[in-house]
C-alpha cells in the first residue's frame, strides 16, 4: 500500500521543469533620436547619434549585406596611430544585423569620425570609413 503513493510521488518529482527561454545576447540599447554624422556604403550604413540634449552618444552599424567577414571589430580612428592594439576599441559585429555601441564625449566634438574595420581572425583591415557632419 506504501508504494503505490512513493510511486506516484516519484514520477511526479521525475517530470522535467519547463526549461527558461533567454537569450544569451543582450538586448539592444534603443537608438537615438538625433544623427551628428553618417556614412553610407553599398555594405552598411553607419551613423554617430545623440539624444536632444547629445548628453548621451552612440553608434549605430546597419549591415546592408551580409560581411564576407564573420567576425570584424571596429575601432576608433584617430589617423595616426599605426598600431591597432592602441586603438580605442568600439565593438564587435558579426556577419548581418543592426548594432548600437555607447561612444564617449570625444565624438561629440568630431575629432575622431574615422572607424576602421578590422578582422580580428586574418588581422587586416578590411575598411576605413570616414563619417560626413
Amino acid at each position: 500500500m506504501v508504494l503505490l503513493p512513493a510511486g506516484i510521488i516519484l514520477t511526479w518529482i521525475s517530470i522535467p521543469k519547463k526549461i527558461n527561454q533567454s537569450l544569451l545576447q543582450p538586448e539592444s540599447s534603443p537608438t537615438l533620436p538625433v544623427v551628428l554624422r553618417k556614412a553610407i556604403s553599398r555594405d552598411y550604413s553607419i551613423s554617430i547619434r545623440a539624444n536632444v540634449d547629445t548628453s548621451l552618444l552612440q553608434l549605430e552599424w546597419i549591415n546592408g549585406k551580409i560581411l564576407q567577414y564573420p567576425t570584424a571589430t571596429i575601432y576608433a580612428d584617430d589617423g595616426i596611430t599605426k598600431n591597432t592594439g592602441d586603438l580605442k576599441l568600439i565593438g564587435r559585429i558579426e556577419a548581418r544585423g543592426k548594432w548600437y555601441f555607447p561612444l564617449d564625449s570625444t565624438f561629440k566634438r568630431g575629432e575622431k569620425t574615422r572607424f576602421l574595420l578590422y578582422d580580428f581572425i586574418h588581422q587586416q583591415v578590411i575598411d576605413t570609413i570616414k563619417l560626413l557632419p
